[in-house]
């Protein structure tokens, strides 16, 4: 599964550099504003419209991805944040965009990948040697396997 570089803006003030898997735009969105995630070089974030220096590489999918996204991001007197963007788990709306966000994250990196080798150049993915080990906007994983 891609990770991918953002920064959300938390407040007027702070501005938080993340890597994330693709499919948690949609939550941090939910949970900051549209208009508070962006591209590492300040552009409103879009999921459609990445680039290949967005992508910081791959990390395993773990087995119960719902789960992972309920403890990380949490919920409010609502539900769970990953409930209320996609739905129960049950119906399968976190599977479907996993599926969905993969596919266009993997033919952005194929075409970036055909295009180096056609002029040549290895270009090392994602920004000046950025660790695509980083955490998201909600905090440390505690325990957890990626």
């Amino acid at each position: 599964m891609y990770v991918i570089h953002a920064k959300v803006r938390r407040d007027p003030h702070t501005t938080t550099p993340v890597t994330v898997r693709a499919h948690e735009v949609a939550i941090l969105q939910s949970l900051f504003g549209q208009e508070n995630v962006h591209t590492h070089d300040g552009k409103v974030l879009d999921v459609k419209n990445l680039r290949p220096e967005d992508v910081a590489g791959k990390h395993p999918m773990p087995e119960d991805e719902y789960e992972r996204l309920s403890a990380k991001y949490g919920g409010d007197e609502k539900g769970s944040y990953v409930e209320q963007v996609y739905g129960k788990k049950a119906g399968g709306g976190l599977d479907t965009a996993i599926e969905k966000l993969h596919a266009v994250v993997s033919k952005l990196t194929k075409a970036d990948e055909a295009a180096s080798a056609e002029s040549g150049e290895g270009r090392p993915r994602g920004r000046r040697g950025a660790s695509a080990g980083g955490e998201g906007a909600a905090g440390a994983e505690s325990g957890a396997q990626e």
